[in-house]
């Protein structure tokens, strides 16, 4: 069941319907079930893997929590028992095509169900939920929870579960075991994060589905330098709103539960470098490899390099997160490229902040802006790895620099800018009121007018009958 469906709305009715009128305890035991369900809707078996994932992780946690001796062995044995269930999916995913050639060769074919089941959606999130909590128990920093359903709820808690955010447990299981009250505010504010999630899925992210040629990701011969340029660009614009979409409509639903989830995006291309971007853009798997990746790697160099500004020390942490990041995409040469890059990109920053003390904010307006010109076009060209295997992509940065021919042949192609306008006057207006929900702040009749003009809009693009997957549900 897709979140941009009509029939999800339809089962969110029904169990905010059920979930209002009972006490705190069994809101929990509702939404557990509810959770489940709406995960069976892709594959029930893939709730047989997330439970066994509960199972091992409550328990894991619970005897760290009563032993002191064996504590860091069980540490590493929950951490190794996450990671070997995410590589394994994640080799399933790196040999699929060659297992779909040897099955086809004896006249096997694999249905859209068996091979969900290859990849598990949700996996790389809750994964990652899990081993942060096992450290967080392990450095005392949270205590073990003793409430399975509770614990249960936080991995498989429905609004969050396919796409993240990534939650920790040290904030979100509080929130479980508190009373949870919506009022009129927070009822406006998920409401609108909802439509502003639906607007970037299905009007912004949509419509840059239907002008991108997908073939040029597969074939870039065939397309000039210019125009190569430009598919990657609205690629990028298409990736943010349909992720940054799934993000609001997450939170505005999980917000009418009365839980707030993390924030996931903040305006990342008007980054002004990319400490900023990566502050700003999937903030929750940003925040994970730096807490959990990056800090230990740079307080281990510390130790190690008495000097802080040591070469190893401003380059392996940097370039490990970034190349964990990549593997986390997907087990492949092309995603550890991207992860490479974007590493190489915050060395690069690192090495050039020694010799200069100022902050964005302290820079003249043209800096400023040199510097978002810069972040975007070095975003822009790491996507190329990101979305294509190595031989296509290469093909493809040269193809970019190739203006033999600087034509533009599709006309489709110029409907990127009045949606690239769109989209940075929406994002500027959620930066200036330094609120996702700004329109709540203007008058009545214009709020009013907005929803109206939102809502129908958004009922056409639902009733067309396309119910396209997120992207990030593919990692």
């Amino acid at each position: 069941m897709n979140v941009t469906s009509l029939n999800f709305y339809f089962f969110l009715v029904v169990v905010l319907s059920i979930y209002y009128i009972l006490p705190r305890r069994p809101q929990n035991y509702w939404l557990l079930l509810v959770s489940y369900a709406f995960y069976m809707t892709w594959a029930w078996q893939l709730s047989l893997i997330l439970i066994v994932m509960t199972v091992i992780n409550f328990f894991l946690a619970l005897r760290m929590q009563k032993t002191e001796q064996s504590q860091l062995g069980l540490l590493w044995l929950g951490i190794g028992l996450n990671l070997a269930g995410l590589l394994l999916f994640r080799m399933f995913n790196f040999f699929l095509p060659d297992l779909y050639d040897v099955l086809n060769g004896v006249g096997i074919q694999l249905s859209e169900h068996t091979v969900e089941l290859f990849l598990p959606i949700g996996l790389a999130y809750y994964s990652l939920q899990n081993i942060s909590y096992l450290v967080d128990v392990h450095r005392r920093q949270i205590s073990a929870s003793s409430n399975f359903v509770d614990f249960a709820l936080y991995l498989a808690y429905f609004p969050k579960l396919l796409s993240g955010p990534i939650e920790r447990a040290r904030t979100f299981l509080p929130k479980l075991a508190r009373p949870r009250y919506v009022d009129n505010n927070l009822f406006a504010r998920s409401l609108s994060l909802i439509v502003i999630g639906l607007i970037r899925k299905l009007f912004i992210a949509g419509t840059l589905s239907t002008i991108l040629f997908w073939d040029a990701f597969e074939t870039p011969t065939k397309y000039t330098g210019p125009e190569l340029i430009g598919w990657i660009m609205i690629y990028g614009l298409f990736l943010y709103n349909d992720f940054g979409g799934y993000t609001s409509i997450a939170r505005g639903v999980s917000g009418l539960f009365g839980i707030e989830l993390s924030r996931n995006f903040q305006q990342p291309y008007f980054a002004r470098n990319f400490t900023e971007f990566w502050n700003s853009w999937h903030i929750s798997l940003s925040n994970w490899l730096r807490d959990y990746i990056y800090y230990p790697l740079s307080r281990l160099f510390r130790r190690r390099v008495s000097n802080p500004n040591n070469w190893s020390s401003l380059f392996f942490p940097p370039m490990a997160t970034m190349i964990i990041s990549g593997l986390w995409h997907g087990l492949s040469w092309h995603m550890l490229l991207w992860g490479g890059l974007h590493g190489l990109y915050q060395v690069i920053e690192r090495l050039s902040s020694l010799q200069k003390t100022t902050t964005p904010e302290q820079k003249s307006l043209w800096q400023q802006i040199s510097g978002m010109v810069t972040v975007f076009i070095l975003v822009t060209f790491a996507w190329v790895p990101f979305i294509m295997d190595l031989p296509v992509a290469f093909t493809y940065w040269g193809g970019m620099l190739d203006w033999t021919y600087p034509i533009i042949r599709f006309r489709r192609i110029f409907l990127f800018v009045p949606i690239l306008v769109f989209v940075l006057g929406l994002d500027w207006l959620q930066r200036h009121y330094q609120d996702d929900e700004f329109f709540l702040r203007w008058p009545a009749w214009i709020q009013a007018s907005f929803l109206a003009v939102s809502l129908f809009l958004i009922l056409l693009l639902m009733q067309s009958g396309q119910e396209e997957t997120f992207v990030y549900q593919g990692f």
